[in-house]
């Protein structure tokens, strides 16, 4: 049999909890006339059978027909006059609460403007929010119990987080006109812009974002992610040339990449045998051609090489001495679209000319 209360109140919060029921274990029938104290920093949610019969901000106050209508037709309506009525009382805590928070997995940013069409960001950090409506934030979170833990609501928060970072990031990529490279760059005010855009997915669960410090990087395998993924040239294509090729490195790869050319004809293989083919002899070419052309190279480096003085084939490190740069600030450039190369296998050559054209701007 549940007790009758005389004072509706939190008599201790545990560090780390959020939600509170009184009383625990069940339904309290509260005497007519019994005070609700509601401490600084908290409120009060008075719930019966699933619906909101009202909420209290912080104070002490009188439960009275008076001042509370609604009790009047509960008390008659259930208890026949009996100066006691039964409800659950949700204590809900309106501080700020410290949440951190990290990528499980990376976060999928669509840039459809900018190659390869995608980006796989990863992040993490902390960010600062409370509860602002008890009510829509007891539903969305499903806090009906009697006690709510930070771990509880984390558990609920990092998936969500997630989504809506992704949603939002990509629009503003799309807006933004931002690709790999910019997005990277981006990160110091990331923060700012995102707690605009994030607060209406905040409001809907009952919340607002105070703060937001969230460290946002690009995947170092993020190519490889997305082009996995579909972006790019397809997770299907790259299979197809990733057969070809280890076909082709065995002894007698040449019946080998027959094979398998003549197996996926309905798919373009042949097409792509031819291609990997092309590549695989200008590669070659390359080679000798950087070979007979290593001292001069060397010997432009050191003295400050001038567009006379480049090779007509480079490689990003042989761009990041003539640029005076580093040779991940070349990669940058060229994932973003900024300085034109040819991707051969695994790795990266730039013409002359495409060098010039980003000198020129």
């Amino acid at each position: 049999m549940a007790r009758i209360m005389d004072r509706v109140m939190v008599e201790r919060w545990l560090s780390d909890e959020i939600v509170q029921k009184v009383p625990q274990g069940g339904p309290g029938d509260i005497r007519l006339g019994s005070q609700c104290i509601v401490n600084p920093g908290e409120m009060a949610v008075f719930v019966r059978s699933g619906e909101s019969l009202g909420t209290f901000n912080s104070g002490t106050h009188t439960l009275t027909t008076a001042n509370l209508p609604w009790l009047d037709s509960l008390v008659k309506g259930v208890f026949g006059g009996k100066n006691i009525f039964t409800a659950d009382v949700f204590f809900v805590k309106t501080t700020d609460i410290t949440m951190k928070w990290g990528t499980a997995n990376p976060i999928i940013v669509e840039h459809p403007n900018r190659s390869p069409g995608a980006s796989a960001m990863v992040g993490n950090g902390t960010y600062v929010l409370k509860v602002k409506d008890p009510w829509r934030f007891l539903t969305a979170m499903d806090a009906f119990r009697d006690s709510v833990r930070t771990p509880q609501l984390k558990e609920r928060l990092d998936p969500m987080l997630g989504v809506m970072m992704q949603d939002k990031m990509s629009e503003l990529a799309l807006a933004k006109q931002l690709g790999p490279a910019q997005l990277q760059s981006l990160s110091k005010d990331l923060n700012d812009l995102l707690i605009g855009l994030l607060q209406a997915e905040f409001d809907a669960i009952g919340m607002a974002l105070v703060d937001f410090n969230i460290r946002i990087a690009l995947h170092p395998n993020s190519l490889e992610v997305v082009t996995k993924m579909g972006y790019g040239t397809s997770y299907v294509q790259m299979q197809q040339a990733d057969a070809i090729r280890a076909a082709g490195d065995q002894p007698g790869g040449g019946e080998g990449l027959a094979g398998i050319g003549m197996g996926m004809m309905g798919m373009g293989a042949m097409q792509q045998q031819q291609m990997l083919q092309q590549q695989q002899m200008m590669q070659q070419q390359q080679m000798q051609q950087q070979q007979a052309q290593q001292p001069a190279q060397q010997s432009g480096a050191s003295s400050g090489s001038s567009g006379s003085e480049m090779p007509d084939v480079m490689t990003p490190e042989q761009a990041a001495t003539i640029l005076q740069v580093t040779v991940d600030d070349v990669i940058a450039a060229i994932e973003a679209g900024d300085l034109k190369a040819r991707k051969i296998g695994p790795a990266y050559r730039i013409s002359k000319a495409n060098m010039e054209a980003f000198l020129s701007g």
